[in-house]
């Protein structure tokens, strides 16, 4: 996260909340919400190889990453540390057609505390179906990437990381939304454009212990969302040129790409599909994603779960994969996940979750590794 866009933003967030609740301004109707989880796991089984990844002084292996994208791993006793969460939004509105919202997370990421803006940005609403918004956002890479961090609006303990673990997650910049109902159909769409320059990436700290950067650069995208009763269809196309860098003897070195072949920046790809059927009591959720690189190869990933529920109570069973290949095409990993979900609504607004999940790590040399996770969590909102 660039630090002068967060002071910046923090600056703007903070003023726009005390004038708006000390009623100093009167023009500006301020509302809020909030939303968090206390997330227990445990890895109670494992077998096969110990690759380094993540860590292993660093954390107490045998390990399982349940979130790439903010280093958050569980060991072999339990803990609330990784996936515990709490978040404050909060909307400052100046007119009927122009707002500013702001939301802060705290966290742990790679398993240090962390305090952030996940949200900074202003919307001014064009027409009734045309909105525009300008600021700091999440990246809408995939169906729950908007919102990954409200355990609350999902029905697993969290997404699985077979498809949610990329390094960057936000982006500055701004994009144009279209809503309407066409044909029977709401459809909702999007364009952006940006950047995010993110200092110290949580994934790099879980196999590095150097600090590592990330840049994604001349940054564009769409998603398209259609929906009609109880079948929701999501597509959506990310395009930017990235770079990593690394603190050396000599500061921040770039090591990826290798800038005497490659340049500065490497063109990369991310591409996602999403089918989710609620009808009466029957929930089906999946997801595709595929992510290339010009310089690292291919990535893609998959999930399929299915539930059904029973008054206040939903069980679910949902398998996900990923796939690794290299420059040439060539398979070098291939990971499994099977989750059993079970998930109890305790109010209009708190659930109770428990979940089970085996990870299987095949290297496609003959070896391979395999981790069982427990946890339990309360994700509520108010």
């Amino acid at each position: 996260m660039a630090m002068f866009t967060l002071s910046f933003m923090s600056r703007i967030c903070i003023a726009l909340i005390f004038f708006s609740v000390c009623g100093i301004s009167q023009a500006v109707d301020f509302t809020y919400s909030g939303f968090g989880n206390v997330t227990a796991g445990k890895v109670f089984s494992a077998t096969g190889l110990e690759v380094g990844f993540p860590d292993n002084s660093k954390w107490k292996c045998p390990c399982y990453i349940a979130d790439y994208s903010h280093g958050s791993v569980y060991e072999s006793r339990w803990t609330i540390a990784p996936e515990s969460r709490f978040g404050l939004q909060g909307t400052a509105s100046f007119t009927d057609d122009f707002s500013f919202t702001g939301q802060l997370m705290a966290r742990h990421a790679a398993g240090d505390a962390e305090f952030g803006i996940e949200w900074a940005f202003f919307t001014y609403n064009l027409s009734p179906k045309w909105t525009v918004q300008v600021g700091r956002k999440r990246l809408p890479l995939f169906f729950y990437s908007d919102f990954q961090d409200v355990a609350f609006a999902y029905n697993w303990t969290r997404v699985p990381p077979d498809v949610y673990g990329w390094p960057v997650v936000n982006y500055n910049g701004a994009n144009l939304t279209f809503r309407d109902d066409i044909g029977g159909w709401a459809v909702k769409s999007s364009v952006y454009v940006g950047k995010e320059h993110y200092k110290e990436v949580p994934i790099a700290k879980l196999n590095d212990p150097s600090r590592v950067d990330v840049e994604w650069e001349n940054m564009y995208g769409f998603d398209v969302e259609l929906n009609r009763d109880w079948f929701t269809v999501r597509g959506a196309v990310n395009k930017s040129k990235q770079r990593r860098l690394r603190l050396g003897p000599n500061g921040l070195e770039q090591f990826s790409p290798d800038p005497i072949t490659f340049g500065k920046y490497s063109p990369q790809t991310y591409s996602s599909l999403s089918i989710n059927v609620d009808k009466d009591d029957l929930i089906v959720r999946s997801e595709i994603s595929k992510i290339e690189t010009s310089i690292r190869g291919r990535y893609t990933g998959n999930l399929i779960g299915v539930g059904y529920r029973f008054g206040k109570i939903l069980p679910m069973l949902t398998i996900s994969r990923f796939n690794s290949f290299d420059a040439l095409g060539t398979g070098i990993e291939v990971d499994r996940n099977i989750a059993l979900t079970l998930r109890y609504q305790l109010t209009d607004s708190s659930f109770l979750k428990f979940q089970l999940d085996r990870s299987r790590w095949d290297f496609l040399n003959g070896t391979d590794n395999t981790r069982k996770l427990a946890t339990v969590s309360y994700d509520f909102t108010f």
